[in-house]
């Protein structure tokens, strides 16, 4: 509406989060809201399993589309254009862009600045040479051609989208939203959880064989807490206990490990394993990658069972203890940003941050990540065996002084670990 003094002169959002975090909930929400207001010039949600949106051949077709649909005044325009060039679809997006949409669009005049094009997904198209060229069009729409319609681009914040994004002067016409802990998610999927819970008790065909006070505090928070801010895992959580033809509260409990499933097919987490599989499966050199990566999830889940959470080491640290080149560390775990996250401490070292507590889950479960299955014990072992090595050449190096930070990180996974590592022997 261009009422917000910060974002009035912008002329994209990059509305960016983590796998999960609610990017799409958002986009479809606001999408049905500005379509009821009049102002929703078009859509579209890339989809990575859909042959149709997991690239970018049909986006300015589908967008034209959609504004045929709901400007007349346009119409003619666009049909014109398609007549007079039958190739148009052939041609770039910036061309097809300018043509189907801009051009036929100036028939609004000024109003135009206060309707929406929504771009959601877009790490989901399959092809990261076409999502930048997807942003340079918009850029070089708005920078180059004048134009003056309003885009929202939802993504997870991948490494190529990054770079786009960062480009020199796009800021004056780029607003950015980050999906992160500053949102304090945690609460909002306790509510979350909590009313669907609720629901669940009083609706579900067998509520009669529910217990009393089901599911309780502790289990709302334990759910709350290994979304890690990410809400699909709360929501594939309730889809899985709110099944009609199961005891919700047998079905929870194998959410919760308590029970054990019963049979292959019962997959309580589906949804989210095949979102797991899609993104480590793009990853670079994925043996070292799924090592380090179990290393700093063992660390964060070290550091949680005494009270504290994230973790301590920061990448010098994991990097000397993993034994790998100075500064590496943040080039192989490029493509994992909407599952870790590099941030900054208070004591101003940078760390990383697993962003989704339930990944470990699916990386030890060989039923659930398959190829990309994590041998637990045998990995701890190797973690602990380089722990000691590191820690034995410091102490020979610094005469017996290891710095306090990392000895007693390095000691929180010792402790942790001991049990698993004493029983492989």
């Amino acid at each position: 509406m261009g009422c917000g003094p910060d974002t009035r002169d912008k002329w994209i959002m990059w509305l960016s989060g983590a796998a999960g975090a609610g990017k799409s909930a958002i986009g479809q929400t606001l999408a049905e809201r500005c379509d009821a207001e009049g102002r929703l010039l078009a859509s579209f949600f890339f989809g990575r399993s859909d042959s149709t949106r997991n690239h970018a051949k049909f986006l300015i077709p589908t967008i034209a589309s959609q504004i045929y649909a709901n400007i007349p005044g346009v119409r003619d325009d666009i049909v014109s254009v398609i007549n007079n060039d039958p190739l148009i679809f052939n041609k770039s997006l910036l061309i097809q862009l300018l043509s189907l949409v801009i051009g036929p669009l100036k028939r609004l005049g000024d109003t135009v600045s206060q309707h929406l094009i929504i771009i959601d997904g877009l790490d989901e198209c399959v092809d990261r040479a076409s999502q930048v060229t997807i942003l340079r069009t918009l850029f070089d729409a708005v920078q180059k051609h004048g134009c003056r319609i309003r885009f929202l681009v939802a993504s997870r914040p991948e490494h190529d989208i990054i770079n786009a994004f960062s480009v020199e002067n796009v800021e004056v016409i780029l607003a950015r939203l980050v999906l992160d802990d500053e949102y304090q998610s945690y609460g909002d999927i306790k509510l979350f959880l909590t009313d669907k819970f609720k629901a669940i008790a009083k609706t579900h065909p067998f509520r009669n064989l529910i217990p009393t006070g089901w599911p309780g505090d502790d289990a709302v928070e334990e759910i709350a807490r290994k979304a890690s801010g990410q809400f699909i895992y709360a929501s594939v959580v309730v889809k899985y206990t709110e099944s009609i033809r199961h005891r919700p509260d047998d079905r929870l409990a194998i959410v919760r490990n308590l029970r054990p499933r019963k049979g292959d097919t019962d997959m309580p987490f589906a949804e989210l394993d095949a979102l797991y599989t899609h993104i480590l499966s793009s990853i670079e050199n994925p043996s070292l990658v799924m090592e380090i990566l179990s290393f700093i999830i063992h660390e964060a889940q070290a550091n949680l069972a005494i009270g504290l959470f994230g973790t301590d080491l920061c990448i010098r640290d994991i990097e000397e203890i993993q034994d790998l080149e100075p500064r590496s560390l943040r080039i192989l775990l490029c493509d994992l940003g909407s599952l870790v996250a590099v941030k900054t401490d208070f004591r101003q070292r940078d760390i990383i941050e697993v962003l989704h507590a339930s990944i470990l889950d699916f990386l030890i479960d060989p039923s659930r990540s398959k190829n990309l299955h994590i041998p637990g014990s045998l990995l701890i072992t190797k973690h602990v065996t380089n722990c000691l090595r590191f820690l034995s050449s410091a102490f020979m190096l610094f005469n017996n002084c290891v710095h306090n930070l990392t000895s007693n990180s390095l000691q929180r996974i010792l402790i942790a670990t001991a049990p698993t590592l004493l029983s492989n022997f």
